[in-house]
């Protein structure tokens, strides 16, 4: 599995999260926090264990990003969100921009690449900081037409506060979601929504014979709990 699946890359205290939702995520932990607790090291053996199980039964059922759009309403009851509303228009700004980060840190000239931590004092972390504001910064300012992104976001409220969200960008496959609510087991009811969206949209055979980024994406996805 370990030859399959990326992990976490981890540089002394710094934990940096791989993902593809924009640029590397990060955090500052002190030494107590990278000792696993018993309840860490258990739950990492039934991800494991539901990785390996589905890495074994997992087929190829690819579906394209315009299906899954027309799945999420007509199969899950999403409204897509109109595109002058200020919320899209929120999203829209950041994601774009972390895209860039991600996709074209070259648009970005001087700042193309990424910062690197020094050392863990606290002058570097903050020219650090400095550094990842400015790159921040400096996405945002490409016009859209030299880096566009499709961005649809769909909405679902479920009653008693109950809301949730799905995000899809259709030129490079992302898929996202986040949800709200004081309904008992509301959260788990989305993690479940959201397994479906990623399951649909699926994975070719070249996918899983070369474990690419959409097949690693949605074996974890499905893996987690």
């Amino acid at each position: 599995m370990k030859n399959r699946l990326g992990k976490n890359k981890k540089v002394g205290s710094i934990s940096i999260i791989e993902g593809h939702d924009g640029p590397t995520s990060f955090f500052i932990a002190g030494r107590k926090n990278l000792k696993q607790t018993l309840k860490q090291n258990i739950q990492k053996f039934f991800y494991d264990a539901r990785e390996q199980r589905i890495v074994k039964s997992l087929k190829a059922n690819p579906h394209s990003m315009e299906q899954v759009a027309d799945y999420i309403v007509t199969e899950l009851g999403f409204s897509e969100v109109d595109r002058t509303e200020t919320e899209y228009k929120t999203e829209y700004f950041q994601m774009r921009a972390s895209f860039i980060l991600q996709y074209k840190p070259e648009l970005l000239g001087d700042l193309a690449e990424a910062p690197k931590l020094e050392n863990h004092e606290e002058e570097a972390i903050k020219l650090f900081m400095e550094q990842i504001e400015q790159r921040q910064k400096a996405a945002e300012n490409i016009p859209p037409d030299i880096f566009d992104i499709d961005l649809h976001i769909y909405e679902k409220d479920s009653g008693n506060n109950n809301q949730s969200k799905l995000i899809i960008e259709k030129n490079y496959g992302y898929i996202g979601g986040s949800a709200s609510g004081s309904k008992n087991g509301f959260m788990k009811e989305f993690d479940k929504t959201f397994r479906k969206v990623y399951l649909y949209y699926g994975v070719t055979q070249k996918d899983i014979d070369n474990s690419t980024k959409r097949y690693i994406e949605l074996v974890k996805t499905l893996a987690r709990r």
